[in-house]
């Protein structure tokens, strides 16, 4: 019995590793965004641009979209492999439930990076998925 119980926490231990592995590098300033989103419902693909400060050196899934991101939704996943990164999240609802995957690679001035979300609501199944590209334009004011 002790030896199935240390065999379990080390599992936990190897499997939680990248669970808690720090962000990918990421020149600090003013960086434009643009954002390519597609899914059936819409006739073409929706672009956008917009700008934001970063002001850390490190981009993990957490700092992102802290703001944005609803308390439904969990990581449950997260890997760093040198310049990229890659998560998942659940997102759990009383009408439904959505997943998501997302990658990010940052090369010092530019970063790219897309991902999927798929939404299960009431029997229905729906796919967005999402591009992006980012340069950094500038120091922030």
């Amino acid at each position: 019995m002790k030896g199935k119980s240390i065999g379990i926490a080390l599992l936990f231990s190897l499997v939680s590793i990248p669970i808690f592995a720090g962000g990918i590098p990421i020149e600090p300033g003013l960086w434009e965004m643009t954002s390519t989103m597609t899914m059936p419902m819409l006739p073409s693909p929706r672009v956008s641009t917009n700008t934001q400060c970063i002001d850390k050196d490190e981009l993990s899934p957490e700092t992102m979209n802290q703001e944005a991101m609803d308390s439904n939704c969990t990581f449950t996943s997260r890997t760093v492999d040198g310049n990229t990164m890659k998560w998942s999240m659940a997102c759990d609802s009383k009408g439904g439930a959505s997943r998501g995957e997302w990658e990010a690679s940052s090369y010092g001035d530019t970063m790219t990076g897309g991902g999927t979300i798929t939404v299960d609501m009431q029997g229905q199944s729906m796919v967005m998925t999402m591009k992006w590209d980012g340069k950094r334009v500038g120091d922030c004011d």
